[in-house]
């Protein structure tokens, strides 16, 4: 079996789509970061956020061009029908709630123009990373979940790519470690004290030290569903 390449996740995305011209939504867009990658690659991009502090976040942040943020959910999309022609899942759709999985993609297929593009990328439950964040909470299941739903998505998408890679991700200590963990989820931080110690431990055997940072390679897994024409 060959070994997953590694990759970036913008990198992986231009293997897929070329956002110039593109009405494209990124939904769970955490701080924006990718809302303003495709901003400034020609899209015109709005990030869909449920959370109020990420939300908070990616309006703070210095605008890329005429990207726009709105707080909302996958399942409940506040676009026309046929208006996009691409949604973007980046390690956030294992964030949904387990039956709202299906409802989101039916949303997906709803608002995306014929050919439009459901490009999902999520994290693998495996590897050095994986095992740091499990003290705090075990996404085997939801991410396992997530994976189904996305190969057997609802009538209107059609499965077209599936490929894995590995995805490297620094953080400068510890301590921001645990800040993306806890942006990732609130409700985290009141877990943590009964297995901070533990995640430090793995933290400091799983990791290398690349750049002055500390490294982890995380494999991810892209999938993308097309909408017919």
């Amino acid at each position: 079996m060959t070994a997953p390449r590694h990759s970036n996740h913008k990198a992986m995305l231009a293997e897929v789509l070329d956002p110039r011209g593109k009405a494209v939504a990124d939904v769970g867009c955490g701080d924006g970061a990718m809302v303003r990658h495709l901003t400034r690659e020609g899209a015109t991009a709005v990030g869909l956020e449920p959370s109020p502090e990420q939300l908070a976040r990616a309006r703070a942040a210095e605008p890329a061009g005429g990207e726009t943020y709105r707080e909302g959910r996958g399942e409940a999309l506040p676009f026309e029908d046929g208006s996009l022609d691409a949604v973007l899942y980046f390690n956030s759709f294992h964030h949904l709630p387990l039956d709202a999985m299906p409802p989101a993609l039916a949303e997906a297929a709803r608002v995306l123009r014929p050919a439009g593009l459901v490009i999902a990328v999520e994290p693998l439950a495996e590897g050095a990373y994986f095992a740091v964040l499990k003290p705090v909470e075990d996404e085997t299941a939801v991410r396992a979940a997530a994976y189904e739903a996305l190969r057997e998505p609802p009538a209107g998408l059609v499965p077209e790519l599936e490929t894995v890679y590995l995805n490297t991700v620094k953080f400068r200590d510890f301590a921001q470690f645990i800040d993306s963990v806890v942006a990732a989820d609130r409700s985290r931080r009141e877990r943590l004290p009964a297995v901070e110690a533990e995640m430090r431990r793995l933290f400091e055997a799983g990791a290398r030290i690349e750049d002055g940072k500390t490294a982890f390679d995380q494999p991810m897994r892209m999938m993308v569903l097309r909408k017919p024409a």
